[in-house]
């Protein structure tokens, strides 16, 4: 009778200013702040979050959890465990809870439904954004938007846990993150894979609003797809049924001058590792450019440097090297309906 409705399970790390900045905002909550908690799970840092968090003045329930650092699945296995609330959140830090976010997640599993409910995370944009954070905004929040339609169909690479909801008791039958993905990329789908083989109906609730405060660098960004690349191969291993609505099927999509210099400069940063630091000076020449000629050069990098993760992992690890020839020869038509 004592355990709370709602848990908000938060993974941190090194990111005091934003923690804080949610935090604040989760006092204004309309939900009752009896009726929830917000278990931090700080991932090893040392930059005074423990402190702030300490002494912060929460008008809900608040602890944390700390541990040596070791990436964001095994920080929000750690908070889901120390969690206690019928209903989940898991909620990133870099975001700002808008005052019905916590009510507008509750409401949707009032239905009885099996559910898990994708809340929605715009990225902030001003005059300081960097062109690599205005870049990931145009796609994600225009997809963000065709997600709103209330006859949208959803897509596997359409979920994140930045701000996802279901209830306690689902999760732990389906099973928590999958610690195998210790770098960035991917996990989240993995978990939504299992979510809905198990018979959970993936759901998008636009009133259940966060403002997201993303901010990277081009050499965060292209860190990150390189780690994507990596991941999404895990991910196939996992689910090879996933291979159809990945990007791995993407290999012979571009056109072959592309594919053929593509594959040159991924064979040369794998034996010269400098080559990759020689492109980001490249793409870095160009920022005075236009944004038209910016956004042109982003898109291929992240093509480049995605491919180059997928194919530095198979050739690590020799379990993967059935996939290759699956890679080389798929036929994606990218406008068929």
């Amino acid at each position: 009778d004592n355990m709370m409705k709602v848990s908000i399970v938060i993974p941190t790390y090194n990111r005091a200013d934003s923690m804080e900045r949610l935090l604040t905002a989760l006092n204004s909550q309309t939900f009752p702040h009896s009726d929830f908690e917000v278990v931090v799970s700080i991932d090893g840092s040392e930059d005074g979050t423990r402190e702030m968090i300490g002494k912060f003045p929460a008008a809900y329930t608040i602890h944390y959890i700390w541990h040596p650092n070791s990436g964001r699945v095994k920080a929000c296995n750690r908070g889901i465990e120390a969690a206690s609330g019928e209903l989940l959140i898991i909620l990133d830090d870099d975001m700002e809870p808008s005052p019905e976010f916590v009510e507008a997640h509750y409401l949707s599993h009032t239905s009885g439904e099996k559910l898990g409910v994708i809340g929605a995370a715009p990225i902030f944009l001003d005059d300081s954004s960097t062109f690599a954070t205005r870049y990931i905004a145009s796609e994600f929040n225009s997809r963000q938007k065709k997600m709103a339609s209330p006859d949208y169909k959803f897509r596997i690479w359409d979920f994140y846990g930045g701000t996802f909801s279901i209830r306690r008791k689902t999760l732990l039958e389906v099973g928590l993150f999958d610690e195998s993905f210790k770098t960035y990329g991917y996990e989240d789908m993995e978990l939504a894979r299992r979510l809905i083989k198990s018979g959970v109906k993936i759901i998008f609730n636009p009133k259940a609003l966060c403002t997201q405060y993303y901010d990277e660098n081009l050499e965060g960004l292209l860190k990150k797809t390189i780690h994507s690349g990596e991941r999404v191969v895990l991910l196939v291993s996992i689910h090879p049924e996933l291979f159809g609505e990945l990007k791995l099927r993407e290999y012979n999509v571009q056109g072959w001058k592309w594919r053929w210099l593509r594959f040159i400069l991924i064979w040369a940063a794998m034996l010269f590792p400098p080559t990759k630091g020689l492109i980001i000076s490249f793409l870095k020449s160009f920022e005075n450019s236009s944004e038209e000629t910016q956004a042109r050069l982003y898109a291929m990098a992240m093509d480049y440097f995605f491919w180059l993760g997928v194919w530095s992992e198979v050739r690590e690890n020799k379990e993967y090297k059935p996939l290759i020839p699956k890679i080389k020869s798929y036929r994606y038509d990218p406008h068929a309906p």
